[in-house]
């Protein structure tokens, strides 16, 4: 009897939690499905701020924008996504045959005023892509105009972004223009270690059939060589011949250029006739409303771009995501109606979160993204209610190009005439100091560890691993001397690191002028008390970093005395994380590692090194050179 009772009590409990399992895994796949198809949608209707409108009317004036982020496929979906149920994440996808037909569209659209290109990067082969640039040349000859900018430019971003009139470049961004190579890793070594013995069949006299040759050899044969070659000659011929071209530079020249790595600093590539010009993405904007482009409706101060993907598609789903849309701002809605009494005064404080490292792109609530902080920022300076920002930094500091894109948002702050102060919590530190420097006032804590006035790079190169303890070989070849200087597995050297060097002594100095003209010092005064140290609050004071010592409500009330506001309303930014967008991707990433490592024996605090490690081997070449604090700290 009592076997039978704790049998069905087993039994009941077992299936109890199954459903209960059961239950909460469909509801988390459910929320990962609808949050995928909302960051699949805002994806599809980019635009530089990042928002989505799901009208599907192109107002007149607007400016095709065109990033280049998805992958180039032959021919593309209806729907201009898919979504991977491995990762619950959207993937994204431009057909050609799409591309090719809307471009062709957009030249008789009157609706559609110019084309603006942000290409940090592109990929595919220089077929495809030459037909993307054709397209675009063709769209030139409508007589619309196309106009080019970026942080920092690829070579294949570059080669496709100098068919625009005019092409541009973010002031302190990069150009990485090493030439051509192609490189092929060798397994033989390794295989032989692991005890793997490799037979080979090749047809009569198939000397170019190179694809067996990482089985069988350490190196290239004189015939794949041959090939490979002449593949890149042919690439070249067409790559290099547009940007020469269009630059209005011989080949010759370009190549000279390219071999001395003569594109070093921003500045380098404005002398030497690479860009038009070096604007900051506010300055991009007046230029595209002076050409013509019109205003953007809820940023008077902003061209109205049009994502690719709104403009091939702009209805797709359209009724079930404005549901989805007003569902999810029915609060925020209501929030504004209770607010209409109040209207237009400038009454409220924003209070800009910068939380953790800083990099390019998006960031979330433990990473500062330079786009979405410096939109925040943004938001804060064009909305006519506040009238005053608190700019709460904790940070490490991060990506140099990252914290100038943010730091400009600071700078227009000021010039709107909205009092920036700026609250330092534990960390405010290198790149964190950076994005903090133009405030109007500066409060610490006494403990917070600031300064670190500094800048490095991380170049890392695994060739110990990967040749000694892997037993992997490589060899390849290259057009341009210098095309292999960034080769994961050769330690940069010579004139290629004497170039990095060069324009990492450019980004201090630009660093320390930022902090002078902030903080009304001198650059040598500033210079005596940068050099990387970090300081105390205290101690920041005491030299001029920082100003006073408060905590965030002390910088609140302060920005509201600043700005006039007698009993200022706070306004919290960015926007907040969907936590159960951000529970999916912990436990599909993170808590997966943790358990690995766990697993493993690692030691506490391994995993967050390990990350970091992972993170600086991930990071794209425009984060690279880093303005971050020298050293993790942990008190125990």
């Amino acid at each position: 009897m009592n076997f039978g009772k704790q049998f069905l009590a087993s039994l009941l409990g077992s299936t109890l939690a199954l459903v209960i399992a059961g239950t909460l895994l469909i509801f988390i796949f459910v929320g990962a499905l609808v949050g995928g198809l909302t960051s699949a949608f805002a994806e599809a209707g980019d635009s530089v701020e990042g928002d989505f409108d799901f009208d599907s009317d192109i107002d007149e004036g607007s400016v095709l924008h065109l990033t280049f982020d998805e992958a180039l496929v032959e021919r593309g979906m209806e729907v201009p996504f898919a979504l991977n149920f491995g990762s619950l994440e959207p993937e994204t996808q431009m057909g050609l045959n799409h591309f090719l037909a809307d471009i062709d569209r957009a030249a008789d659209d009157d609706d559609i005023e110019g084309i603006l290109i942000q290409a940090d990067m592109v990929s595919g082969y220089p077929s495809m892509l030459g037909e993307v640039r054709d397209a675009l040349a063709r769209f030139k000859s409508s007589g619309k105009w196309i106009v080019a900018w970026s942080e920092a430019y690829t070579q294949g971003a570059y080669w496709l972004s100098t068919v625009a009139d005019e092409v541009y470049l973010h002031p302190e961004g990069g150009m990485d223009m090493r030439g051509m190579g192609m490189e092929t890793t060798f397994l033989k070594r390794m295989l032989g270690d692991v005890g793997i013995e490799m037979t080979v069949v090749r047809g009569p006299d198939n000397a170019y059939k190179s694809a067996v040759e990482p089985y069988l050899r350490e190196d290239l044969s004189p015939a794949n060589r041959e090939q490979m070659t002449a593949l890149l000659e042919d690439f070249w011929a067409r790559m290099g011949g547009d940007v020469a071209t269009a630059r209005g530079m011989t080949i010759a020249e370009l190549d000279g250029y390219i071999n001395t790595l003569a594109i070093r600093t921003t500045q380098d590539a404005l002398d030497l006739g690479f860009v038009d010009g070096l604007l900051y993405e506010d300055e991009l904007h007046a230029l595209l409303l002076e050409k013509g482009a019109a205003e953007d409706e809820d940023e008077a101060s902003l061209a109205a771009l049009v994502g690719y993907g709104r403009y091939h598609n702009p209805d797709v789903f359209g009724d079930f995501m404005t549901t989805l849309e007003m569902e999810l701002t029915s609060d925020r809605n209501s929030d504004e109606e209770d607010d209409d009494d109040e209207e237009g005064q400038a009454n409220a404080v924003a209070v800009v979160f910068a939380v953790g490292g800083i990099e390019s792109g998006q960031g979330d609530d433990a990473t500062i993204g330079s786009e979405r902080i410096a939109g925040a920022l943004r938001e804060a300076r064009l909305d006519p209610e506040v009238g005053a920002v608190v700019l709460r930094v904790n940070s490490p500091g991060g990506s140099a190009l990252a914290s100038d894109v943010i730091w400009r948002e600071t700078v227009l702050l000021k010039e709107a005439g909205k009092p920036v102060v700026a609250s330092m919590s534990d960390l405010a530190a290198s790149g964190g100091y950076y994005i903090s420097c133009a405030a109007d006032h500066i409060l610490a804590q006494p403990n917070t560890i600031t300064g670190s006035i500094g800048v490095f790079g991380l170049l890392p190169s695994a060739g110990k691993l990967l040749k000694e303890r892997m037993s992997l070989d490589f060899d390849g070849v290259k057009l341009h001397e210098h095309a292999d200087a960034l080769s994961m597995h050769t330690p940069i050297g010579g004139e290629a690191l004497a170039a990095i060097n060069e324009g990492v002594t450019e980004i201090y100095d630009a660093f320390i002028e930022r902090v002078a003209e902030g903080r009304g010092m001198t650059v040598e005064a500033v210079d005596a008390v940068a050099r990387g140290r970090v300081w105390t609050g205290q101690d920041a004071m005491d030299i001029g970093l920082v100003d006073g010592m408060g905590n965030l409500k002390d910088a609140v009330a302060m920005a509201a005395e600043l700005a006039g506001i007698d009993d200022p309303a706070l306004v919290e930014l960015p926007e907040a994380v969907d936590p159960f967008e951000q529970f999916i991707e912990d436990f599909m990433g993170v808590s997966a590692m943790a358990q690995v490592a766990e697993a493993a024996g690692l030691p506490d605090g391994a995993l967050a090194a390990m990350m970091e490690v992972e993170a600086f081997m991930d990071m794209a070449p425009a984060d690279r050179i880093q303005a971050r604090m020298p050293f993790s700290i942990r008190i125990y």
